[in-house]
């Protein structure tokens, strides 16, 4: 990774003004150019609308080689930064600097003339990012190629289905050797298969080099994928930092607004471990966790081992029907699996301080590595909804050692006790 950052990007704002009646864009217009003309009045000019913060003091930095999230809810400014950094839209104030050659897919057939063929929309495209007309022709087959579009090249893009023109419009973008793409929810339209062939060329193009900024709502995509993530709130930065923190936080504030709703505050808690982090509403605290097997504590387990984890936490009378959940995540953040107390017998019952002790148990099917448990304190006092009254990340970690109860021939993140069988003959002779 270069230490010179391709993208720079330090405290930009955009405002835009805001007119309550058709009326006020004219006097806005008009009037302020008058009261310029009167030097006697030209402190007293008013304004005729109201000022919107799309963003605010926003900052960021993003190498070469780097995947960058930005997430948020709608209307939180991750579109106008985009549009900021590729240069289709002027910052209010603030400074931003690109190097190198951008693709940018900022919604669906950008950049497109829904009149023009695939073919025409491709040459018109990849000249305007700065391909030669010797480096479209030779590009040309390869993009046609990648997007799957066949015949269709030479129909005019209004004829296409939306899957189509994302298909074109990426194609192009990771087809023209850019220094950096820019993607907002484009990769959210498609086919599985097609989705997977992009995920696997934005992957050829990381270790190529390529910087990669992504607007999404998949948060599962911004863990799996990104190196960092920036979570935007209202026009600013609440976080810019590791992946699993800033979708974290994200979720955090969406339980938040869950929880707001009845009447409840979500808000930070104590951690159970130095490195974790914990959120809940108050009316729940998660107390401690141990991990066994074979009646010993420990935090190593061989494969297919069983696992016991018990759980102790204090419950507020105030729960209509709650339960302890537990969850495993992979390094990536992504979960394995996970288990709550709705699999035992009856509710939870609890002493006369509130406090539960809850046991789940488990095999180790997982392959080899370290996974890191969640906790969580769930409440469903509409049925099947959950409410979220407290999670803890990282409450715990465990390590699954590799040794010869492992079958050969596993991939994945867990072992399915599978099997292989071979046939007599083929089903389809020749």
């Amino acid at each position: 990774m270069s230490s010179d950052p391709l993208i720079q990007v330090r405290n930009v704002s955009k405002c835009y003004p805001v007119f309550a009646r058709p009326h006020d864009r004219l006097k806005q217009s008009i009037v302020p150019r008058l009261m310029r003309a009167m030097p006697f009045k030209r402190n007293k000019a008013r304004k005729y609308y109201t000022e919107f913060r799309a963003l605010s003091d926003a900052s960021l930095e993003v190498h070469r080689g780097e995947m960058v999230g930005i997430i948020g809810r709608n209307g939180s400014g991750k579109s106008t930064l985009l549009q900021i950094v590729c240069g289709t839209l002027a910052p209010t104030c603030g400074e931003v600097r690109v190097k190198g050659r951008v693709a940018a897919l900022l919604e669906l057939g950008a950049g497109f003339n829904p009149e023009f063929t695939g073919r025409e929309n491709v040459l018109m495209n990849a000249a305007i990012l700065g391909l030669s007309d010797q480096e479209i022709a030779e590009k040309f087959d390869d993009i046609v190629a990648f997007s799957e579009i066949g015949d269709f090249i030479d129909r005019p893009v209004k004829t296409y289905s939306s899957g189509m023109f994302m298909r074109l419009a990426f194609s192009v973008a990771v087809s023209i050797e850019p220094d950096i793409v820019v993607v907002d929810e484009a990769l959210s339209v498609g086919d599985i298969g097609f989705t997977m062939k992009c995920m696997q060329r934005i992957e050829e193009m990381l270790i190529n080099g390529v910087t990669f900024l992504l607007v999404t709502h998949d948060l599962g995509l911004v863990r799996n994928l990104c190196s960092r993530a920036l979570y935007l709130k209202d026009g600013k930065t609440v976080f810019d930092g590791d992946a699993e923190t800033a979708t974290e936080l994200f979720l955090m504030d969406a339980r938040g607004a869950q929880a707001a709703a009845l009447n409840q505050r979500m808000s930070f808690q104590k951690p159970l471990r130095e490195d974790g982090m914990a959120f809940g509403t108050g009316l729940g605290r998660l107390l401690g966790v141990q991990l066994y097997a074979d009646e010993e504590q420990r935090t190593w387990f061989r494969h297919g081992e069983r696992i016991r984890i018990e759980v102790e936490a204090w419950l507020s009378d105030e729960l209509h029907s709650p339960a302890l959940a537990f969850a495993i995540r992979d390094h990536k953040g992504i979960v394995v699996s996970g288990l709550d107390s709705r699999r035992a017998e009856g509710p939870l019952s609890m002493d006369e301080e509130g406090r539960v002790r809850c046991c789940f148990s488990f095999d180790a099917r997982m392959l080899p590595g370290a996974y890191a448990i969640v906790l969580r304190i769930l409440d469903f006092p509409f049925g099947a909804a959950d409410v979220l009254i407290e999670k803890q990340l990282n409450a715990a970690t465990l390590e699954i050692i590799d040794d010869a109860s492992l079958p050969q021939g596993t991939y994945g993140l867990v072992e399915l006790d599978g099997a292989c069988e071979q046939l007599g003959e083929a089903l389809n002779k020749p």
